[in-house]
């Protein structure tokens, strides 16, 4: 090679041509870095991040389409044996949440950066203190990250998620755990939306934590937003047509009329990603399918998700039919649950078909739900708590209490679970066995406590 230093005594082509030629060779020593560089996130700074991305991403099409094939709906379980009050089994590397519990936290970020409308920030806790005594302090093993608050007793989403949530569950079909919670937050800005104010202690009452169903969110690479549709549902889900109706029977049920794409999850488990393959090849050990924001319920549903009457009213949903054409047991027909969807909901669900193997699904579960059961999922949402209820100074109107909100919210869920029960549809694909319909969870005795009978 030419000493550096004689590059000043050479002609100026000749020299032109010799830093050429080293920059040519500098860019075939960094290609393979620049080809690979893009995909494989593991060269990144922070590895460790990267990794998870990498984890996070379905690098095409088909391989969503796959997991979504394969994704479960529902896991069988006994519902008369589901403790409402106290909700789902929760990380034992995390605090235990329970209801009314006075949660202390140090704030970590404003609710405005979180998305949504509804009040909300972001706190890591470090001490949980429950009602009858019990202390949990933050240790070194716990794998804490901040949580999601929601809080004020005007937003109605604080009553509505806890209760759309522990009924999900209760019935087998999966979802996020929310937290009826007290919140004591310190270093909370005086306005935990936007961040801004002053800092301070400062308690929140009624608020909700949540705690997400564990597995990787999945979405084809570049679009963190995507969910899946209900559209979907139907034409890549491999699970049983009971289970498909079943659920978009309970989005009728509940009056979930918000559910755009983005209000789903498809959520995976153990996830593989083959960095090999161009591009990179995803699979997963278990995909699942959930309803993620199950916030507007319990209301009227419709065009427009307000807080007054899309979300937790008692008069306007036990007003809401669960059918618009439903049979009887002597004639049954082609059923059509009464669901509109929001006009922001682009592909989203509106007065859907339903089978008759969907709705006998549903309606054997909910008949199993005792009437003790159906009070601690309004107790859990802390239904009583609606400023509707009370006076300014927060004691309870003349010839209220909680026990005459609870019995009318109970009273309401029975009445429109008896049109469940009740009705008749046409089969789509009706089982051999019908007990994989009726009794799931093949128990000894199926309880029913409706009045009709469900099958």
């Amino acid at each position: 090679m030419t000493p550096i230093s004689a590059v000043a005594f050479m002609p100026a082509a000749k020299t032109a041509r010799l830093q050429q030629l080293r920059r040519f060779v500098f860019s075939l020593a960094l290609m393979p870095a620049l080809l690979l560089g893009r995909p494989t996130w593991a060269q990144t700074a922070d590895a460790g991040q990267g990794d998870q991305k990498v984890k996070k991403v379905f690098y095409s099409a088909k391989d969503r389409l796959e997991a979504m094939h394969a994704a479960s709906l529902f896991t069988a379980k006994a519902v008369g044996d589901a403790n409402i009050l106290e909700g789902p089994p929760q990380d034992k590397k995390q605090f235990q949440l329970h209801f009314n519990d006075k949660v202390i936290c140090d704030f970590a970020g404003a609710g405005s950066q979180m998305g949504g409308k509804t009040p909300k920030f972001s706190c890591k806790i470090t001490r949980v203190e429950s009602a009858d005594g019990g202390v949990q302090t933050l240790t070194p093993d716990m794998d804490e990250e901040p949580v999601k608050v929601k809080f004020g007793a005007d937003d109605n989403e604080v009553y509505a998620e806890v209760a759309a949530t522990r009924l999900m569950w209760a019935l087998g079909y999966y979802a996020d755990s929310w937290f009826s919670v007290r919140v004591e937050c310190h270093n909370c800005p005086e306005n935990p939306i936007s961040g801004s104010g002053p800092v301070g202690t400062r308690t929140y009452d009624p608020a909700t934590i949540v705690r997400k169903y564990p597995g990787h969110k999945m979405y084809v690479s570049g679009n963190e937003e995507q969910g899946w549709s209900w559209k979907e549902l139907d034409t890549a889900n491999g699970r049983p047509t009971y289970e498909r109706d079943g659920l978009k029977l309970m989005g009728a049920f509940l009056q979930h009329s918000d559910n755009k794409p983005p209000q789903q999850r498809l959520t995976c488990d153990k996830v593989h990603v083959d960095e090999k393959t161009q591009p990179f090849t995803t699979t997963c050990d278990k995909s699942v399918m959930l309803v993620q924001d199950v916030g507007a319920t319990f209301g009227g549903g419709g065009w427009f998700t307000s807080n007054g009457s899309a979300k937790m009213n008692l008069q306007v949903w036990s007003g809401k039919k669960l059918w618009n054409k439903v049979g009887t047991d002597g004639a049954p027909r082609q059923c059509q649950a009464a669901l509109r969807k929001s006009l922001t909901a682009h592909d989203g669900l509106s007065d859907p078909l339903i089978s008759e193997e969907g709705r006998r699904f549903d309606a054997g579960l909910m008949c199993q739900l005792s009437d003790r059961q159906i009070e601690e999922l309004f107790k859990a949402a802390r239904a009583a708590q609606m400023p509707q209820y009370h006076n300014h100074d927060g004691s309870f109107k003349t010839g209220v209490d909680e026990a005459s909100v609870i019995r009318q919210w109970v009273d309401a869920f029975k009445q429109k679970r008896e049109q469940l029960a009740s009705g008749r549809c046409e089969w789509k694909e009706k089982p051999a066995d019908l007990t994989v319909v009726d009794n799931p969870m093949a128990l000894a005795t199926v309880p029913n406590y409706c009045s009709a009978k469900p099958f």
